[in-house]
């Protein structure tokens, strides 16, 4: 299973619900708190979510944001 999907698993599932609106808002609008890192074919993406960081890549050839990583800070 994705690391992204244990990770958020992991959660819980109200803390799960929002950052999974985050994400999902952020790659259908670009709306969010969010540093970017550009990287060789990707750029990688920190998404702020209250307390909670999504890891993330942009992949602009496929056109796909793939999600690492959910952590607390």
């Amino acid at each position: 299973m994705p690391s992204g999907i244990v990770s958020l698993q992991r959660l819980h599932w109200r803390d799960g619900e929002r950052i999974d609106a985050a994400v999902q808002r952020f790659a259908t609008t670009g709306e969010g708190a969010v540093h970017r890192v550009p990287a060789d074919n990707a750029v990688i993406v920190r998404l702020r979510v209250g307390r909670f960081r999504v890891l993330a890549t942009l992949d602009p050839w496929d056109c796909v944001m793939r999600v690492w990583w959910v952590y607390v800070v």
